[in-house]
Order: structure tokens, then C-alpha cells, then sequence
């Protein structure tokens, strides 16, 4: 990994959701780029993108690579990743060659995080791949890792020859920093240790208890395996303001339009009075302490609640349908959140 367990850093993640059926794209990627840059000069150290496929829900980003590309030339120093690639989905040769061509724009900035993938209906683009998708996420991984350092793999090409095949171009890191994305399974955390890898996970995924005994098998997972302490990657949702209050109310209906998109992508069930008692329910729980939405104190306090957990670092998930000056103006707050951490307890 790029950086060791108990330096302390802040980043982006982006994950917008859109309304189905608007033409409002376009604005969304330039405040994407716009944030990416305000990061960059602010010294933030990263940011994330992931891949959604056939749904509102982070359906802006169908192809983290081609919105990381898009990144690396509108920055100088800021870590590109990808949160993740959906690796059953994919040819493991492509994702070699289409990460190398980033890491050859940003100069050596690529990290990658994999994901096994969960939605049936993702695998439309690969159906084969469902019912054993955890097992060629692992084993894609292995390949795309391989591909990276210059190693070779075996394909049988149209006319039945066999061909030994490098990856190309060649990438400027001589190996891949890579990541296991994990949600609350503490199998996933487990394996993330034994193979070498960061991990990415939600705060709001599972309790802080339950985070925190998740973050100590992996400690111990990796220093088995590999004799050092690893990275963990909290993501949590984030607007900062001068008012607290002020910053709640402002974020309160995008958040819970967004945790309405978020639910329907669950497909979930119940009827209208349930649905939206759970939305209320789950909206004042991530506005009240388990998200950075909030002023700078409030935003400390999280923060503090979170590294205690044994997180290194809390990527900061500011594309939830806050108004842009809102968005840029977070970029702004955790660039000076970030300067102090070091003084943070």
C-alpha cells in the first residue's frame, strides 16, 4: 500500500445519484473534476470512484477508468482510485490495459479496489459470471495483478492457436495497489488480510462495534500473512458548513432522496407508510452522527468516533445531491480538517 496503518488522511468519494430520466449529466461530472481539482491543490490524498451499471443510483459512473483518465490530466498529486471494479464483469486483460493507460496519464497515481458484485441484474453484461462471482472476482484479481508486473497469460485466439498474452502499455507502478471492497462480511475483511490488500467499507455499513471487530480480524489477517498492519478506507457521507444546523437542513431532502434511490435499487418491500418511516429513520441516523454532515466541530467529533473504530482514513462521500457551492465548499472544510489531523487525538 501506498501509506501505513496510523497515518491519518482524508479523501473524496463519488457515488451521485441521478433522476432517472434528467439531463443533468454534464454538471455532474464538471463539479466532479471541479472537486477533484480543489482536492488536488487542497491536499487532500484520494479519491474514489466507483462502477454502477442500469440504475439512477451511481449510474454516472458506468466505467471508473474512463472517468479516472478524465481525473489523472485534470490533476498533479492526488491518489486515482477505483471503488470499485466489479471484476466478474470484466476480462481481467481489459482491466489491466485500461488501468495501465491511467496510470501512465497520472504519472503512477492508480489504486484499484475489486468487488465481486451483487445485483442480478448487473450480470446482464455477463450472466455466466453470477453464480460464482466471488470466485472469479479472486481470481481476476490475481490475473490483473499478475498482468500488471509483466507476467503473462494464456488465451486461445479465433482459429483455436494458443497465444501467451502481455498487457499493454506497461504501467509506470511496478506493482498494483489494490483493495477488497468490504460490506459487513467478516470473511471479506479476513481474506483482504490474508491476500495482501486495503480494505474500503461504509461507516454506516454495520455498528461502530461491529466496524471496529471487523478492522481488528483483518489487522490480524495481514500481519500473519504478511507481517504489516494494512490500510482500512471508512467511507461516510459529508457536508460541511459554517452552521451545523443550517448544513442539516440544507442536506436533509437530498439525502433522503438519495437513500430513497438507494432503496430502490434494493428493490425493497413494504408498503408507502413503512418505506418512508425507514427513510426518515435512516436519514436523522446518518444526521446525527454517523456522517459528516455538520459544521467542523461536528465533523471532528465524527471523525474522531470513526479512527477509533481503527480506520487510517475516511473517504468522504460529498456527491449526494447537495447544491454544487455546498459540495465545493466541504472540498474546502476537509482540506483544512486534513491539515490538522495530525493534532488530533
Amino acid at each position: 500500500m501506498t501509506l501505513h496503518h496510523g497515518e491519518r488522511s482524508l479523501g473524496l468519494y463519488f457515488f451521485s445519484a441521478l433522476e432517472d430520466g434528467a439531463r443533468g449529466d454534464a454538471a455532474g461530472y464538471r463539479l466532479l473534476l471541479d472537486a477533484a481539482r480543489a482536492a488536488d491543490d487542497g491536499g487532500l490524498d484520494f479519491l474514489w470512484l466507483p462502477e454502477r451499471h442500469f440504475t439512477p443510483f451511481g449510474g454516472a459512473h458506468p466505467n471508473p477508468s474512463v472517468l479516472a483518465a478524465a481525473v489523472a490530466v485534470a490533476t498533479r498529486r492526488i491518489r486515482i482510485r477505483a471503488g470499485s471494479v466489479v471484476l466478474p464483469l470484466h476480462d481481467p486483460l481489459r482491466v489491466a490495459e485500461e488501468w495501465a493507460v491511467v496510470d501512465n496519464l497520472s504519472d503512477g497515481r492508480v489504486e484499484i479496489a475489486s468487488a465481486a458484485g451483487w445485483n442480478p441484474r448487473d450480470f446482464v453484461l455477463s450472466p455466466e459470471a453470477y453464480a460464482d462471482r466471488a470466485a472469479r472476482a479472486h481470481e481476476n484479481l490475481r490475473t490483473v495483478r499478475e498482468l500488471w508486473a509483466g507476467g503473462e497469460v494464456c488465451r486461445t485466439g479465433a482459429l483455436g492457436e494458443r497465444y501467451a498474452v502481455r498487457s499493454y502499455p506497461r504501467p509506470v507502478q511496478a506493482v498494483l495497489p489494490h483493495w477488497v471492497t468490504a460490506a459487513g462480511n467478516p470473511e471479506t475483511f479476513e481474506y483482504a488480510g490474508r491476500i495482501g490488500a486495503g480494505v474500503l467499507t461504509s461507516y454506516g455499513a454495520v455498528t461502530a462495534a461491529q466496524l471496529t471487530e471487523r478492522i481488528a480480524a483483518y489487522r490480524r489477517a495481514f500481519e500473519e500473512h504478511h507481517g504489516g498492519t494494512g490500510r482500512v478506507s471508512v467511507m461516510a457521507h459529508a457536508a460541511i458548513g459554517a452552521s451545523g444546523q443550517q448544513v442539516r437542513s440544507e442536506a436533509e431532502q437530498p439525502l433522503r432522496r438519495y437513500l430513497a434511490s438507494y432503496a430502490s435499487q434494493q428493490e425493497a418491500r413494504g408498503d408507502q407508510r413503512t418505506v418512508e418511516k425507514s427513510l426518515d429513520f435512516a436519514a436523522q441516523r446518518y444526521l446525527r452522527g454517523r456522517s459528516l454532515i455538520g459544521d467542523r466541530n461536528e465533523a471532528l467529533a465524527v471523525l474522531q468516533n470513526i479512527f477509533a473504530t481503527g480506520a487510517d482514513e475516511v473517504a468522504c462521500l460529498v456527491d449526494f445531491g447537495v447544491p454544487r457551492r455546498t459540495v465545493l465548499g466541504t472540498v474546502d472544510e476537509l482540506a483544512e480538517i486534513q491539515a490538522a489531523l495530525p493534532r488530533l487525538p
